[in-house]
């Protein structure tokens, strides 16, 4: 469970990071790249739980 609360807090932290910051473009597109893997990750383990 503490797993879960880590990924949201991740997923916080990249989209403040994504909307406040200046990166330049390979840290942006990097930043983007996990915040899409980690939506992707939450999507699963929902779907997961509504499925047991």
């Amino acid at each position: 469970m503490t797993e879960f609360f880590d990924i949201h807090a991740e997923i916080a932290e990249l989209r403040a990071e994504l909307a406040d910051c200046i990166l330049t473009r390979e840290e942006h597109a990097g930043a983007l790249r996990r915040l899409e893997e980690l939506l992707a990750e939450v999507a699963r383990r929902r779907e997961e739980e509504e499925g047991a």
